[in-house]
């Protein structure tokens, strides 16, 4: 009975310290759906300048649009991130997801399908 115990609280610790995504596995699953291309990693500012990774991609149906990957290390700062976002929709665009689990935000530029932009929120909601 003690170990079942032991065994049952051991798993139940490690499930909590599941490696997140990086920004740039993000960006290769956002590249398999075609929506995106190029990935490259960049330096977070504006309003994503708290987050610790960014990666940057350019959007094949749209050219010269691009879109962005933020990872950030906690909830605070992921939160934050994406209520500034969210008052910038006019500016930022429509197409932004997020995942409060993972710590990602995904943006991409306005001109993108909705169809498109369901398949980064497939994306961001897999992660």
């Amino acid at each position: 009975m003690r170990f079942a115990f032991v065994f049952v609280a051991g798993v139940v610790a490690l499930s909590g310290c599941s490696k997140k995504p990086s920004a740039e596995d993000a960006c290769k699953r956002i590249e398999a759906t075609g929506v995106g291309a190029n990935c490259k990693a960049s330096q977070p500012g504006g309003i994503g300048a708290a987050a610790v990774e960014k990666f940057e991609f350019d959007l094949p149906s749209v050219p010269g649009k691009t879109g962005q990957i933020l990872r950030f290390d906690n909830e605070e700062k992921y939160t934050g991130a994406a209520t500034a976002f969210a008052s910038a929709a006019v500016l930022a665009g429509p197409h932004q997801y997020g995942s409060k689990k993972a710590l990602v935000f995904v943006q991409a530029n306005s001109g993108l399908s909705s169809a498109d932009g369901a398949k980064l929120k497939a994306v961001v909601d897999a992660l």
